[in-house]
């Protein structure tokens, strides 16, 4: 008599090994469902800054007088760059520095230090030397018209001086955006 041999899912050692590597695999795979979907709700928290277009800028550029104000909402920038420019009886002066950089204040110093313009990722600082976008430094945001705007890199001092404003001093004002007058 020949002997024949059959599976089945019910029976044998065989059929109970398959039965358990899929009940393995089902169980993996929904494992790694649920933890697909977790990733993919949990919220990501906001980078230090948007990406912003390139500046372009030298050290040049910065040598001079400029009148210096603040502002710590966007809607103020129009009102802080009047005001900056009305600074310009008593300017920042920007010299140049010993190794090609400018002297500028950095926050809570009272001596200027050397400064150097510094490029990461489209982005343009202004800083101690080394790495770009240290808490030290300062943002270039926008350089149109005689106008830098620069906020610092660390939230801190973001938060003690607000966004940072230079206006060059003997420069003609651009026209500035204005609201439209109420008709009555």
């Amino acid at each position: 008599m020949e002997q024949t041999v059959t599976s089945t899912g019910d029976a044998g050692p065989a059929g109970h090994l398959n039965r358990r590597t899929a009940t393995w695999l089902a169980g993996a795979a929904a494992l790694l469902a649920v933890s697909g979907c977790a990733s993919v709700t949990d919220k990501v928290a906001p980078s230090v800054a948007p990406a912003t277009p390139s500046v372009s800028i030298t050290t040049e550029d910065l040598v001079g007088n400029w009148g210096l104000g603040s502002f710590r909402q966007e809607a103020d920038l129009p009102r802080t760059i009047n005001e900056a420019r009305r600074y310009c009886s008593n300017p920042y002066v920007i010299t140049r520095g010993p190794n090609n950089g400018v002297m500028m204040y950095l926050a809570d110093q009272s001596t200027p230090s050397e400064l150097v313009l510094k490029n990461s990722g489209g982005r343009v600082y202004i800083g101690p030397p080394g790495p770009a976008g240290t808490p030290k430094d300062r943002q270039i945001t926008s350089f149109q018209d005689g106008v830098i705007v620069a906020p610092w890199v660390d939230p801190s001092v973001t938060a003690r001086y607000g966004t940072m404003v230079f206006v060059r001093c003997g420069q003609a004002a651009a026209p500035a955006a204005t609201k439209p007058a109420a008709s009555g």
